[in-house]
């Protein structure tokens, strides 16, 4: 006899025991987490154009040197990303809760300044090449434009 029925009954047990070792949660830990979300989000997306253009620009052999731009881009951009996860994870052992909160609103606001300084360099590497900046206009305004307004 299988020990789970169904995934309904694994996610309703994991619920179950979830919301069981939970504590109070505040406003302010749940803006932050939704914080958290959103720039982890935007962060992906900007990681998915990122291998996309690397992608349409080795399509053409004069436009390498961009594309190995791009490819250093992405690549700081995921080692910056775990520098700073490994970081928190280690700062999320403290059992204060007022100071998991003032370390998770930091952790949000160095991720959202990596986010800009991506965004900044893609910005400046599509007003350099042409092909770029024309492949970066066709892309739908939702998937690169930031929806980060809110966090300034």
């Amino acid at each position: 006899m299988p020990l789970v029925k169904s995934a309904k009954s694994v996610y309703l047990f994991i619920n179950r025991n979830v919301l069981l070792a939970m504590k109070t949660v505040s406003y302010e830990a749940l803006q932050a987490e939704q914080a958290w979300m959103i720039v982890s989000d935007q962060l992906q997306q900007r990681n998915n154009v990122l291998a996309k253009g690397i992608s349409h620009m080795e399509r053409n052999p004069t436009e390498l040197p961009m594309a190995s731009r791009l490819m250093i881009l992405r690549y700081h951009l995921k080692m910056s990303l775990r520098q700073l996860t490994h970081e928190a994870r280690q700062q999320a052992r403290t059992p204060e809760d007022t100071n998991r909160l003032h370390q998770q609103w930091l952790h949000v606001h160095q991720l959202f300044f990596l986010l800009r300084q991506i965004d900044a360099e893609l910005n400046r590497a599509s007003h350099e090449n042409n092909t770029l900046r024309t492949w970066l206009d066709s892309l739908e305004g939702r998937v690169y434009r930031s929806a980060l307004v809110h966090l300034n």
